[in-house]
């Protein structure tokens, strides 16, 4: 575990979420781009609705770890890495159909991270969080829901940019 290394990486996540979204016009926030697909409004809504929920988590009820601190890293990066995955997901953090208003969304998400950030760099993220079970995986340490919030925002920032190659052509 290298505390540095995870402040670093959840600015860069952070900064190239919020700068992919910045990118899009604000008419074209709300724009689907192909049949089955999100708009970049909705897939900023579902970041924040998987994100929102994360202090409260890991600054929740937890217990000392009886097993590698990132155990479940891999598994964590397998699945949401993997771009090739198409994945459904759960109802309680789906988005709504919108419209969405760019300006709130970013400012929301600019939030939400600077209270994961703060976390990041000073809670003890050996311990495990349990109060709430990441679904098919297990009760998470902080340090491996710090890794999800990585993983998960590097894959819907790629769906973004595809999102704006097709909503500005």
């Amino acid at each position: 575990m290298d505390r540095r290394r995870l402040l670093l990486e959840l600015d860069q996540t952070e900064q190239d979420f919020y700068s992919t979204l910045a990118s899009f016009q604000a008419n074209e926030v709300n724009v689907v781009p192909f049949e089955g697909s999100w708009t970049a409004g909705q897939v900023a809504e579902h970041i924040l609705l998987s994100e929102s929920g994360i202090p409260e988590t890991v600054l929740g009820s937890t217990d000392e770890t009886d097993r590698p601190v990132a155990q479940y890293v891999p598994v964590i990066e397998s699945i949401f890495l993997d771009f090739s995955a198409k994945y459904k997901s759960p109802d309680f953090i789906l988005p709504s159909s919108g419209p969405h208003n760019q300006q709130e969304l970013l400012e929301a998400f600019k939030g939400e991270r600077a209270e994961i950030r703060k976390i990041a760099a000073s809670e003890d993220l050996t311990l495990t969080c349990t109060d709430f079970e990441f679904p098919q995986i297990a009760k998470l340490t902080r340090w491996e829901w710090l890794q999800f919030v990585l993983c998960h925002s590097k894959r819907h920032a790629r769906q973004l940019r595809n999102i704006y190659e097709k909503v500005t052509r």
